[in-house]
């Protein structure tokens, strides 16, 4: 599913990734750890071309996405889910909107992308708030329609940045057994996060990225 050779990423002289190497299976579920600023998020926005290596290879999904056009972007970004750690939601569309706007991008019927994000939305707590605005919403609550808008595509790689970082303890933990389940059904899943007792709540392969490169690959903790 994701192949990486010799990836480097400068930003204004300062290196963030040096010479990164990278292999996840598709299937796998993988936690991406590190400090801060160890490169965690620019390696996420390498997998979805959001931008391009300084050097370096990247694949994902068959894909080599470090040369890709941007014309093929779309085509490539429809086998990601993405749960970005600022959001990213539609101002002036609701819950339920935001949730079904990818569906209906790529074609999907209105009444099967509103089953679909009903389902989702149910599971993540929000059903009752499909109507609101994302203004209208808590810190948490426009997390989790961050998180229904990534999941409910059924994509094949799920990237996720820091996606507990304004849940509370029960909805974490919600939110990894939905992953879990995604995962059990044959996504990938790569997760980056702080969380240390998120990482010991499930057993499962950890990357530890430490200035630029991966300093540990195993189970945690090390």
């Amino acid at each position: 599913m994701i192949r990486i050779r010799g990836a480097t990423k400068d930003y204004d002289r300062r290196q963030i990734l040096r010479g990164l190497d990278l292999s996840v299976d598709a299937g796998e579920m993988v936690f991406l750890t590190g400090p801060s600023g160890a490169g965690k998020t620019t390696l996420l926005r390498l997998l979805y071309a959001a931008e391009r290596p300084t050097s370096g290879e990247i694949w994902v999904a068959g894909s080599r996405v470090d040369t890709l056009a941007r014309s093929e972007l779309p085509q490539l970004r429809r086998k990601i889910g993405v749960i970005f750690q600022d959001f990213k939601l539609l101002r002036r569309k609701t819950v339920l909107e935001n949730v079904t706007f990818v569906l209906r991008f790529h074609g999907i019927a209105q009444r099967e992308a509103h089953r679909r994000a009903y389902r989702v939305l149910k599971r993540l707590g929000l059903h009752h708030r499909q109507s609101a605005l994302p203004e209208a919403l808590s810190g948490g609550e426009q997390q989790r329609v961050a998180i229904a808008r990534a999941l409910v595509y059924q994509p094949r790689l799920i990237l996720a940045d820091e996606p507990t970082g304004n849940l509370d303890a029960d909805l974490a933990s919600e939110l990894l057994s939905l992953l879990c389940d995604i995962n059990y059904q044959g996504a990938t899943v790569v997760l980056a996060t702080h969380d240390h007792a998120l990482l010991e709540s499930l057993p499962a392969r950890t990357l530890v990225l430490r200035r630029g490169v991966i300093d540990y690959d195993g189970m945690w903790p090390p």
